[in-house]
């Protein structure tokens, strides 16, 4: 049997190949070549995907960040908020020895830890003094109370400072 008496083993529209004279029609191969990428192609347009990622990685690791900063900005307001709660709650005798430069440690999320652990985070510290006499003549009816809350590993060393006038009538 000669090359060119051999049945058809392929059709046109199964694989893009067709025999003419016993052999394959260049013809039907460039057409299948050109509905295909070209590894040149692909490789451009890698690179160009890749270059395009490449800010948007970094927007995400700024966004990271500052959402760390928000968290921790949030949590050092709920713990101020925390220990004045606390301070209205003392009576007024009894302020200056339970607040007179006490220390209170909190974890990641402002939960009151009994002492520095290995899960404190936050560190508020609190003071009892005389108000201003621009805001009371009379010294003995109220007092200010100070508090400092810190975050261990803040290399900005941000601090939130509060102060509270505490007074007889509360």
């Amino acid at each position: 049997m000669f090359l060119n008496e051999m049945p058809m083993a392929f059709s046109p529209h199964d694989s893009g190949f067709s025999k003419v004279g016993g052999c394959i029609d260049p013809q039907s191969r460039r057409i299948n070549r050109r509905s295909a990428f070209s590894l040149i192609e692909i490789t451009i347009s890698l690179g160009i995907v890749a270059f395009a990622m490449v800010p948007i990685i970094g927007l995400v690791a700024t966004g990271m960040k500052s959402l760390r900063d928000s968290m921790d900005e949030t949590v050092r307001g709920e713990i101020v908020r925390k220990v004045a709660g606390e301070a209205l709650r003392v009576p007024y005798a009894n302020l200056s020895a339970e607040f007179q430069n006490q220390t209170f440690y909190f974890d990641d999320e402002g939960i009151q830890q009994s002492s520095s652990n290995a899960s404190t985070i936050f560190v508020a510290t609190t003071a009892i003094s005389t108000p201003p006499s621009l805001i009371t003549s009379d010294t003995g009816i109220a007092r200010l109370l100070s508090m400092n809350v810190q975050h261990f590993a803040d290399a900005k060393n941000r601090t939130v400072h509060s102060q509270l006038i505490l007074n007889t009538a509360q």
